[in-house]
Order: structure tokens, then sequence, then C-alpha cells
């Protein structure tokens, strides 16, 4: 079981990874759409709270047309799903190793 949950916590970096380039990649479009206060606002809420990744994914879906960036937030979408399940698993592979499930 360890080495399971060893290869699901390397997805799971592997995909923040990913994550953090398509958030980049977002902010760069809102940069260049002019949308400059809102990219600014992201900017300061990721460094002070973490919750600009989220507005910025918000924000992204919210102008998909604007920035014709339909299939950077579909990858998004996607990439954050999985890596959502993955950490899922990874934690009840931990629970169920320490016990807490039966």
């Amino acid at each position: 079981m360890e080495g399971i949950a060893l290869v699901l916590l390397g997805l799971c970096w592997v995909l923040g990874a990913v994550n953090i380039v398509c958030f980049i990649m977002v902010l760069a479009k809102m940069f260049r759409y002019e949308d400059v206060g809102l990219a600014a606002l992201t900017l300061v809420l990721t460094v002070c709270s973490g919750v600009g990744v989220f507005l910025g994914f918000v924000a992204g879906w919210m102008n998909v047309a604007k920035y014709d960036a339909m299939r950077l937030m579909g990858f998004w979408t996607a990439v954050s799903f999985a890596q959502f399940m993955f950490a899922i698993a990874y934690a009840l592979i931990q629970l169920k190793a320490e016990g807490a499930l039966n």
C-alpha cells in the first residue's frame, strides 16, 4: 500500500505544478485583455491567502469567450479534478494504513 500512496502523492505534486502553470496562463490572459484590476486582485489574494487561485479559476470561466480560453479552462478543470481525486485516494490509503478506517 505504501508504494501506491507514494505514486498518488507524486501525481498530486505533478498535477499541482500543472495547475500553477494553468493559473499563470490565465493571469497572462487577464493582463493581455486589459483586466489589470482583476489580475492584480487575483495576485494579491493568491499571495495573501491562496483564494486568488480560485478567483482566477472562476474569472477564467466567466470570461472564457473573451479570453478565447475554452481549451485552457477545460484542461485546467480536468487537471484540478484529477488532482482532487488522487488526493482523496491518497488520504483514504493513509487513513486505512493508520487504522482509522476498517
